[in-house]
């Protein structure tokens, strides 16, 4: 009996000491990993972006209309009443038509005049001529008198600045005549008519506008930067209407700058033959061209500042990924550079950088040089992260 009942007493004493040892293996992963991530707990999280080097360009967008590529505003030179009305509004006419005729009886009148004058002023200094002829054979024979002569000489001076006086009146009266009739300057189409058959047109009011329509023009403003690109031939042009790109071609740009934009006016010409587009319409144009040659750039978040000091904290790999792929360490080191112009909503900057360098894009704004950070990867798909790639060498935009 004494025997049979000391085994359960041994048995619980061997458990009692077994459970102990048992709890203290099994706790050690635990902590391990336990202490693994407290340590990454303490190292700053950052977003990296690969140094990229781009062309910089200049690049502005234009609303405009279309316009005819020549316009004329038709108007009597003198003032008269409309005899005939020989055009109506988008009538297409012919370069030197007859379009508009005055009443022209006063210039027909003085024209008449005038001539007349003029042939009867021509006919007495032929007779002057022949009467100075005689009276000087008489005055070299003691015949004539030299009052005579000189008396022939002043009437036929006079005379002939009547006939040029005539003359004059002639060119003038048919300069008249022919102003009352009033003729295209150009091929087009009457785009607008403000005159009436049987009223008065005054001197300089516009009785029709003529437009040039087989032809439009695209007026844009340049800016001193795109004439730069302009003389070095790397100046483009793009015109949309209607959604649709349209073939145009640069006809001139001024060589001065206008006083109120300070920019300078260029026009693109337009092949309308067809009548496909109408003048007034709405185009857009894109002007593009490279402005320079090729220049590094970050984000603009990329960029931190020590005073008047500008610098990056470029990223290099230090260590593995952890387990699971999904944090890798940095080691980070002060890049000072100096900053330049936006390029592309990026910016440029220079100084000890190469293309492909990865630099802190995103993070805590108390790093500093020689800190270690992980960092945070990308996501390029649900459930899927990648870390950011290297840019490749000569990478362009």
């Amino acid at each position: 009996m004494h025997r049979v009942s000391s085994l359960p007493a041994k048995l619980a004493m061997t458990l009692a000491l077994a459970v102990p040892i048992c709890l203290a293996g099994c706790d050690k992963p635990d902590q391990q990993g336990e202490q693994a991530g407290a340590a990454d707990l303490g190292v700053p999280r950052i977003r990296v972006a690969p140094v990229q080097e781009v062309v910089p360009q200049v690049s502005s967008r234009h609303l405009v209309l279309l316009a005819p590529w020549r316009q004329a505003q038709l108007s009597p030179r003198f003032g008269g009443q409309i005899a005939e009305l020989l055009i109506a509004e988008q009538t297409e006419v012919a370069a030197d038509q007859l379009l508009v005729r005055l009443v022209d009886a006063d210039a027909r009148g003085s024209l008449i005049s005038a001539q007349a004058s003029r042939t009867s002023s021509e006919k007495r200094l032929v007779d002057l001529d022949r009467q100075l002829a005689d009276a000087r054979k008489l005055l070299e024979t003691g015949a004539g008198t030299r009052r005579e002569v000189e008396r022939l000489e002043t009437e036929i001076e006079t005379t002939r600045a009547s006939i040029r006086q005539a003359s004059g009146q002639v060119i003038q009266s048919r300069d008249r005549r022919q102003a009352n009739e009033i003729l295209a300057p150009f091929a087009g189409v009457i785009t607008s008519l403000d005159a009436e058959l049987g009223e008065y047109a005054s001197p300089g009011a516009r009785l029709a506008t003529l437009s040039e329509l087989d032809i439009l023009a695209v007026d844009v403003p340049l800016s001193e930067f795109e004439m730069v690109v302009h003389e070095r031939g790397a100046l483009e042009f793009q015109v949309m209407v209607r959604g649709q790109p349209v073939d145009t071609s640069l006809e001139w740009i001024a060589r001065e700058a206008d006083s109120g934009t300070n920019t300078f006016p260029a026009r693109l010409r337009i092949n309308n033959a067809d009548k496909r587009l109408r003048a007034g319409e709405a185009a857009e144009v894109f002007v593009r061209g490279d402005k320079g040659k090729p220049e590094l750039v970050v984000p603009p978040t990329a960029v931190r500042w020590e005073s008047t000091q500008a610098y990056l904290l470029r990223a290099t790999t230090v260590g593995s990924a952890a387990q699971g792929g999904e944090q890798t360490r940095e080691q980070l080191e002060r890049v000072d550079v100096s900053v330049h112009e936006d390029v592309g909503g990026q910016v440029a900057v220079s100084g000890p950088l190469a293309v492909g360098d990865r630099v802190v894009s995103s993070g805590p704004s108390t790093l500093v040089d020689g800190d270690e950070a992980i960092m945070i990867p990308q996501v390029t798909a649900p459930g899927r992260v990648t870390a950011p790639a290297r840019a490749p060498a000569g990478l362009s935009q």
